[in-house]
């Protein structure tokens, strides 16, 4: 393995997907590939990105007019080289 190769994954982190808002007016077409959901935000580690999607979630859902609440409750943390991020 190449220093270059090593040093992306180490600084790879985590990212917390969702589905866009498009898809969220749509129904939340859950069958959309992950590549075109939305990067919320990013994370040192998968526990930090759980956490903060957990609290998005409970906040958003205590608003039950916001289409964002659903959304979120789809939300999913990956890692930042997750293949399923890369356009088909």
């Amino acid at each position: 393995m190449k220093f270059g190769h090593l040093a992306a994954v180490a600084v790879a982190g985590w990212l917390l997907m969702a589905p866009s808002m498009d898809c969220a007016r749509d129904g939340l077409q859950r069958q959309t590939p992950l590549s075109q959901w939305e990067q919320v935000d990013s994370f040192a580690s998968q526990e930090s990105c759980e956490n903060y999607r957990a609290i998005v979630t409970a906040a958003e859902k205590s608003d039950s007019a916001n289409v964002s609440g659903e959304r979120y409750s789809y939300s999913i943390c990956v890692q930042a080289d997750d293949p399923r991020l890369k356009a088909e």
